[in-house]
């Protein structure tokens, strides 16, 4: 009997030992994961606040800043500290900018209040307005401008990917993130297209465009010929790929309503397309389905150009500039003049001549092209050149001949030199653009 009873006894003490035991394991390990989760919400907070000041030169020329109507400048970043590249904007220029702005009295709108200026007009905007956009829902860009933003009280219009929520998730905010951000007065968050790459295969030859210029080319697969999609099929998709990305905003960002996208690249096929009714097409049914559609920096301003917008702001497309690493105050303020006075599109990028670059360097990066050097009576047709990756301005001016050409809708985006037959020279973005 009493050895039953030390039978059990030690059967008891081996199974509380071993309940302890687990205990123990299993605190270590969600010890483990909470620290994980900690140092990885941590990896993902917002930056300390970097501030900047002005020169007395500096703060004289912004502080005298015109006063204007009837206009809203917008403003459009990428990468803010992120990896370089002439998309990227380094922390301490953006200080400088954002502080610039603060000095000179522009008031930052937010995307409802530019909504309302595209279909309603002017009255009722403070003075000196102005739009910030940031592309992608690119999480560095959140980390370092968010305090910033919110010391100066300013408001910013992020345009995310959903899809690239969870598809690239050390590249874009989570949707945790986002559901914050629009929680608060500093965010707007908007829809910048539902998924996919910014950039398909266009012919057999595998040459690339922008998703939304050009129907695409499947290439052959079991026993399957190679073939271009229809129209009917270009429209389903562009279609598709829209009413995805709004239903993702809709069930994940509390409030979200879609004032406004931004088409991928800036490119609707205005430049090059292998299907005339591409362009028409996608301004319609933006136009349709959003009160505001952005578009970037059209350089590439040819006569007869039927698709192409004509001037920095339309009802139908919002002119934006990219601000990229060139954009140093003086850049900045004279682009932003520019845009006052009504200079010519083809012309803005004379401004980044104040960086000090050689002339020809800034030849290669940002060709000006003058109304009257192409006529057309549309989009030209697809460019036939094999694109070559270039990324920044690593191009030697010196060893490139003949007429410089910029195709492409962003700055620096895509460079063709045409020179004598068999030779060229031409850049493609980065994935995430």
């Amino acid at each position: 009997m009493s050895r039953g009873r030390g039978a059990r006894a030690s059967i008891s003490r081996s199974v509380m030992h071993g309940l302890v035991g687990w205990g123990c394991l299993l605190s270590v390990a969600a010890g483990v994961v909470v620290t994980r989760l900690h140092t990885a919400e941590a990896n993902r907070a917002p930056l300390p606040v970097m501030t900047a000041s002005l020169s007395a030169d500096q703060y004289r020329e912004w502080a005298s800043f015109p006063d204007y109507h009837k206009m809203v400048p917008v403003l459009m970043y990428h990468s803010i500290g992120g990896k370089a590249s002439y998309l990227t904007v380094s922390r301490k220029l953006f200080a400088e900018q954002m502080r610039a702005l603060k000095v000179a009295g522009f008031h930052t709108l937010t995307i409802r209040q530019y909504a309302h200026f595209v279909k309603h007009g002017y009255r009722g905007l403070p003075s000196r307005p102005i739009l910030l956009t940031f592309d992608d829902g690119r999480e560095d860009a959140y980390r370092a401008a968010n305090g910033l933003l919110e010391a100066y009280g300013f408001h910013v219009t992020d345009l995310v990917v959903p899809a690239w929520v969870t598809g690239h998730p050390h590249f874009s905010l989570s949707w945790s993130q986002l559901q914050q951000m629009a929680q608060t007065s500093t965010w707007s968050v908007q829809l910048h297209f539902g998924y996919g790459r910014e950039q398909i295969s266009y012919n057999q030859d595998g040459d690339t465009g922008a998703a939304f210029a050009y129907q695409q080319y499947f290439p052959a697969e079991d026993g399957m010929p190679g073939h271009e999609e229809t129209f009917a099929q270009y429209q389903k998709r562009i279609a598709n790929n829209m009413q995805w990305g709004e239903r993702q905003l809709e069930q994940h960002v509390p409030g979200y309503k879609p004032w406004s996208m931004a088409i991928p690249e800036s490119d609707y096929g205005q430049a090059g397309t292998n299907d005339p009714r591409i362009p028409p097409f996608v301004l319609g049914w933006l136009d349709r389905h959003f009160p505001v559609v952005f578009g970037g920096d059209y350089l590439d301003k040819a006569m007869g150009r039927r698709f192409q917008i004509a001037g920095r702001y339309s009802p139908r497309l919002s002119y934006r500039m990219s601000i990229g690493p060139l954009d140093t105050l003086p850049v900045l303020h004279c682009r932003l003049m520019d845009y006052l006075r009504h200079v010519a599109i083809w012309k803005e990028y004379g401004c980044q001549r104040l960086v000090g670059l050689p002339p020809s360097t800034l030849a290669v990066i940002h060709a000006p092209i003058h109304p009257r050097t192409a006529v057309s009576i549309g989009p030209p047709p697809p460019p036939t050149l094999r694109p070559v990756h270039r990324l920044g301005a690593q191009i030697n001016p010196r060893a490139i001949h003949g007429q410089r050409v910029i195709i492409g809708s962003r700055p620096g985006w895509r460079v063709v030199i045409r020179a004598t037959p068999g030779t060229s020279s031409a850049g493609t973005p980065p994935q995430h653009g």
